[in-house]
């Protein structure tokens, strides 16, 4: 089990530290580390070890093991906890008129943003990063850029949006 820990820690580590798909990994070195025990704890439990046929390719296995390890963990931590889209979600009582005000009030100030960013590609920045959650690998790659120059795109479109917040008076 030591070679084995050995050989795939670069990509337990891989996965728990850069994520994957929307998830960007976790930056805490302490969490980060729990996340690579966890997986490999996983990996070595009786289940995982029946659940591989022994012909596929091992690290796809171990590296969709982890992802979902991954997932589970952030389930757990509440500052992680996935909240259901309010414009997907119909809630079970009505909001009330004041409520209904202020979430379109809330809507039309993001639109407002969105629209006063002139360049298309802090707009598209900002609906994939900021509102659609995905890495900074993945969209770097989709589109076309270094990883340095996305976070300087994201560093000023979040400048911005603070700016924007202040002048309208939202913390």
């Amino acid at each position: 089990m030591e070679a084995v820990y050995r050989h795939y820690l670069p990509l337990v580590e891989l996965v728990a530290g850069r994520g994957f798909g929307g998830f960007g990994g976790f930056y805490d070195p302490v969490l980060r580390d729990d996340a690579v025990q966890a997986i490999f704890v996983t990996a070595f439990e009786e289940k995982a070890r029946l659940a591989y046929d022994g012909i596929g390719d091992y690290t796809r296995f171990l590296r969709g093991l982890a992802q979902n390890v991954c997932r589970q963990l952030l389930d757990k931590d509440r500052r992680f906890a996935r909240v259901p889209d309010p414009e997907a979600v119909t809630p079970d009582e009505p909001l009330d008129l004041e409520a209904r005000y202020l979430a379109d009030e809330a809507l039309d100030l993001c639109r407002r943003f969105r629209d006063g960013l002139t360049d298309p590609f802090e707009r598209e920045v900002l609906d994939r990063y900021f509102a659609h959650g995905d890495s900074e690998e993945a969209l770097a790659e989709a589109l076309g850029v270094t990883r340095y120059r996305l976070r300087k795109v994201i560093a000023q479109v979040g400048k911005k949006m603070a700016r924007f917040q202040k002048e309208y008076g939202l913390p």
